[in-house]
């Protein structure tokens, strides 16, 4: 009877190390989720506005022009925070974040909270977030934050989704008129 349960805690030892060594290979070979600057700059920009294969995201980016937003730090305490408000500019956004960029340079630290106040279609939001991401701008001193949101209601979600929906129906019914046009003028 012993030789036996012996043999079942060989065998169930074998099974767990071939699952474990299974999923640490799965693990190795996933391809990575992050691209260098390098091969950002390399990919061609599609003609009609696409995210797939492009955005590693879990949800997709709207980039903008000229839409200005206030930033308000929750953090009051901290005296580096300075200012604490100010206006930047929302260079893209997705219901999951946003980029801003402004004049200001801060030092990204680990939960850092803001609020962002913009407007878009119409529709203001002000929403919470934590800044995940600075990057440096070689023109100008302009300094660009990543933020994601971090309490988002479902109203909300659900808002800001169908009206970036609809700005990009918008932007694809521009391009695909524009370049009928061109098609017309050919003929």
């Amino acid at each position: 009877m012993e030789y036996r349960i012996w043999i079942y805690i060989l065998i169930t030892t074998v099974l767990v190390l071939i699952l474990t060594l299974y999923l640490l290979i799965k693990r190795l070979t996933r391809k990575p989720k992050t691209e260098t600057v390098a091969t950002k700059e390399k990919r061609e920009v599609p003609k009609y506005p696409t995210y797939s294969g492009i955005n590693h995201r879990e949800n997709f980016r709207v980039n903008l022009e000229d839409v200005h937003c206030f930033i308000e730090f929750l953090d009051v305490d901290n005296e580096e925070l300075n200012p604490k408000f100010f206006n930047a500019e929302l260079k893209n956004i997705s219901v999951g974040g946003v980029k801003f960029v402004c004049e200001h340079e801060y030092h990204v630290e680990e939960d850092m909270l803001i609020k962002v106040r913009f407007s878009l279609k119409n529709s203001m939001f002000i929403l919470k977030g934590r800044i995940v991401r600075k990057e440096l701008y070689a023109v100008r001193d302009r300094f660009g934050y990543g933020v994601q949101f971090t309490s988002l209601f479902d109203e909300e979600r659900e808002l800001l989704y169908h009206i970036l929906n609809r700005i990009m129906v918008e932007r694809r019914r521009k391009l695909k008129a524009n370049s009928l046009i061109g098609e017309e003028s050919m003929v």
